[in-house]
């Protein structure tokens, strides 16, 4: 097709990983609910409009088996996704320019997930329908669809800031003049007053997180030509006219929507959903659907969460008998034995544990469900797909070795997350671990470099090996 230029070829939307887009998590969800889902390790997984591809080109490195394509109508962006793909040999990951409106037309394959991020809420209404009739047309029966966007009521904060921004801009078109500006009208507007109103302050705080963006992103959402946030019940409406059902919802906070202790039916459980986005003022969504008929389960089974596996995110760490932080915060584990089990899992991460150590009852089950959606637990289908202890001749997948190559900073490990590495000294020591070197010539070759840190290469790859950045 003709690669006619976008707003994201003028202006580079961030690249960035999506953990709650992930196939291995997407799997986890649909288990926890009682259904099958394809093996992420041999899956297919469609993005769309997923920029540069990197997200898919990160799963595409940990799961070598299995097969990614990222479509964007951005030419840049593809470019950049095409190169790194090359560099790194994945042979396993297409990127490519496509038009969701044509591929929904013509677009050939059947995909087990498919994922669509930051896209539904920030296009026209043709282009909402034709990626709907897109995930119609190729998700597979048993597959997993993913699909985010801003929501209401959350959104009608989100929507008079913008609307204040649109009108102080005025004609300004450059887009650097538009968000130098809007950094501006946003730093004064979203300061404090001693005289405010319930409503103004809620509008200042808005003003505040939107501020604390990355400049780029403020440009293509807040800023961008259509922004149009809707609510769970309206989503779900329209996905099911493209022969969708909701299943519920990917990230923290929104565990049980779809799981709500008993057995709702479909027009209760999103009604009761949107009842919940009303009382906590939802901004987000992470909704993920599936065919029609499947009949997912809405009461817990703890068998069946028992034989799922359980991880942390970085930065917890237990200060007390039942007293864990998290980043800044401070939290409370009441249940000895599950604070010894949450323990267990920041001791040993990056690894996974199996749920079936601790939840063998309903009680244990609904409290490590809890921690789920609340971001502190995370559940996950398969183990880690990296090595905690590394082999004699270590291994850092080619991805991760082209992205240091190329100059990039911030990276990521083999469970999908961001990592930022900007010394000299990690970073040549891990272009080196391309598999041809024993542990010897290692150290003669870091050595040699002039950059190596007062630590040896045994517990240099044990550091690395931990952090989720080794294969091998």
């Amino acid at each position: 097709m003709e690669r006619t230029a976008t707003a994201y070829d003028d202006v580079q939307y961030p690249s960035a990983l999506y953990r709650t887009t992930h196939p291995e998590h997407l799997a986890a969800m649909a288990r926890l609910h009682g259904l099958d889902a394809a093996d992420p390790r041999r899956a297919r997984v469609l993005e769309i409009a997923g920029g540069d591809g990197l997200n898919v080109l990160a799963m595409a490195a940990a799961f070598p088996e299995a097969r990614f394509v990222n479509i964007d109508l951005a030419p840049t962006a593809i470019a950049r996704g095409q190169a790194l793909a090359q560099a790194s040999g994945l042979a396993n990951a297409r990127i490519e320019v496509a038009d969701v409106v044509c591929a929904a037309e013509s677009f050939a394959g059947e995909f087990d997930y498919v994922i669509a991020h930051g896209l539904y809420a920030w296009v026209p209404p043709a282009v909402q329908q034709a990626t709907l009739r897109l995930i119609d047309r190729v998700l597979a029966p048993e597959g997993v669809a993913y699909l985010s966007y801003n929501a209401l009521p959350g959104g009608y904060l989100r929507m008079a800031v913008r609307d204040m921004l649109l009108a102080e801009l005025g004609g300004i078109a450059d887009a650097e003049e538009r968000i130098r500006h809007a950094l501006v009208i946003l730093d004064d507007y979203g300061r404090p007053r001693e005289d405010d109103s319930l409503a103004q302050a809620a509008l200042r705080k808005t003003a505040r997180l939107i501020a604390d963006k990355d400049v780029h992103t403020l440009f293509h959402d807040e800023l961008g030509t259509v922004y149009d946030p809707k609510s769970l019940q309206q989503v779900v409406a329209e996905a099911g006219a493209h022969n969708l059902a909701y299943l519920g919802e990917s990230q923290p906070g929104g565990l049980f929507h779809g799981l709500p202790g008993e057995p709702l039916d479909d027009r209760a459980l999103v009604r009761r959903a949107q009842l919940a986005d009303h009382r906590d003022l939802c901004f987000f969504h992470q909704s993920l659907f599936v065919r029609p008929g499947r009949q997912p389960l809405r009461v817990p089974d703890w068998r069946i969460v028992g034989s799922l596996l359980a991880g942390v995110p970085s930065g917890i760490k237990r200060v007390g008998r039942s007293a864990f932080t998290m980043g800044e915060s401070e939290f409370e584990v009441g249940d000895d034995e599950l604070a010894d089990f949450l323990e267990q899992l920041v001791v040993h991460a990056p690894a996974r544990l199996p749920l079936a150590r601790f939840a063998g009852s309903a009680a244990h089950g609904e409290a490590i469900l809890r921690l789920v959606d609340r971001g502190i637990v995370e559940l996950h289908s398969l183990p880690f797909p990296g090595v905690l202890e590394p082999g004699e001749r270590p291994l850092a997948n080619p991805l991760l070795r082209a992205m240091i190559a190329a100059g990039e900073t911030r990276l990521f490990t083999l469970d999908h997350r961001a990592i930022a590495i900007s010394e000299e000294g990690p970073r040549w020591f891990l272009s080196l671990l391309d598999g041809s070197r024993d542990r010897a010539e290692l150290a003669r070759e870091w050595q040699a470099c002039g950059l190596a840190a007062p630590i040896d290469v045994d517990a240099a790859l044990r550091q690395l090996a931990r952090a989720g950045l080794l294969s091998a």
